[in-house]
């Protein structure tokens, strides 16, 4: 058994099994934006609650100016020198009195109101820029992780092409038993040196580092289960 030539591949299969880990973890990472929804919906709720204010603004404004005209109304008609009914004017000079009171808390009101709205359109405009910088530095940060993507494919294409060249120098029944290794741990061959396996660091039997340097047939390690080879 070509055992220098099985440990060769091994340690190019892998690296190309770290590499196809690292393709992954970026795969995984190139997506649209996860965000993007929650902040459209915080977008849309923020703007129906910004058509809400403008709506209680626009009331206000008509219920000061309901109030606005009613007093120039009143104003108007006592003053015009038509009534001269004593009882009459009283009344109307109470009424002016009354709508005038009125007046300051609907302006205040309206002042209220106002500012709310635009406190509303704000936040709505704050939370539109915050998606476009989000999604500006997303994409940005996807360009990256696409850079990056192909530069890991790169990787794993030519530890493959050193895998297939390694394994047509190797017999198939080498190969055979190195798949069936494989399939059940990362490291198929170990190397022996000191009587230490570089597998697994534990210190070997004489008898079996003996029969793993003769090579005339593989031997496993004891404690890891590696294929033994004597350097």
């Amino acid at each position: 058994m070509d055992l220098e030539g099985l440990q060769q591949l091994q340690e190019i299969d892998i690296q190309r099994d770290q590499a196809k880990r690292e393709l992954q973890t970026i795969l995984d990472q190139i997506a649209d934006p996860p965000f993007v929804p929650q902040l459209d919906a915080e977008i849309e709720a923020q703007a129906e609650e910004a058509r809400q204010a403008d709506n209680a603004a626009r009331e206000a404004h008509a219920i000061v100016q309901t109030a606005q005209r009613r007093i120039e109304v009143t104003d108007n008609r006592l003053y015009s020198g038509s009534i001269t009914d004593h009882r009459t004017l009283e009344e109307l000079q109470r009424d002016l009195y009354s709508q005038r009171q009125q007046l300051p808390p609907l302006a205040e009101a309206e002042t209220r109101a106002s500012y709310d709205a635009q406190l509303a359109h704000e936040a709505g405009a704050w939370l539109s820029q915050l998606r476009t910088s989000a999604v500006d530095a997303w994409n940005t940060r996807q360009s990256e992780l696409d850079a990056e993507r192909h530069q890991a494919q790169e990787r794993v294409d030519e530890f493959s092409r050193q895998v297939e060249i390694l394994r047509d120098k190797l017999s198939g029944e080498d190969l055979t038993t190195y798949d069936q290794y494989r399939r059940r741990r990362p490291r198929v061959v170990a190397s022996v040196a000191g009587g230490v396996c570089d597998g697994c660091r534990l210190s070997l039997p004489t008898i079996v580092v003996t029969r793993a340097r003769r090579g005339s047939r593989a031997v496993e390690c004891p404690s890891c289960g590696c294929l033994l080879r004597v350097v």
